[in-house]
């Protein structure tokens, strides 16, 4: 199964200069773990609950700019991906989120939530 077909392709994203309170009001809202991280309107970092968690709260501001404590630089597969190969790199790096890019282009995020569900339904839970 590609990557392409299980990802997330509703990709919420905030400029680099956001505040980092924003950012985490926009994820509330939107109900998501994490936010691509846009500079000059192109894909930069990846801001993650873990990062607000890790980062922000620990030594930091919910004033400051949500770039300042994104995570990069960004870990990229292509929609054309095996799920088995993308978890495989999750698992590697220990990460849980993978930005789906095509060239130039952000087509979307693949998450430990949607291996979860390409499992369930190959185990037809």
């Amino acid at each position: 199964m590609r990557i392409g077909d299980v990802m997330v392709k509703e990709v919420v994203s905030v400029d680099y200069k956001t505040q980092v309170k924003e950012a985490c009001k926009v994820m509330g809202e939107k109900r998501i773990g994490s936010i691509i991280v846009t500079r000059e309107g192109k894909p930069y970092g990846i801001f993650t609950e873990r990062d607000l968690l890790s980062k922000v709260l620990l030594e930091g501001s919910l004033e400051e700019e949500v770039g300042k404590y994104a995570s990069t630089p960004l870990i990229v597969i292509s929609p054309d991906y095996d799920v088995k190969e993308a978890a495989r790199i999750m698992v590697d790096m220990k990460i849980k989120r993978l930005v789906v890019m095509e060239g130039e282009e952000l087509r979307g995020v693949f998450t430990s939530s949607d291996l979860a569900k390409v499992f369930a339904e190959s185990c037809k839970l």
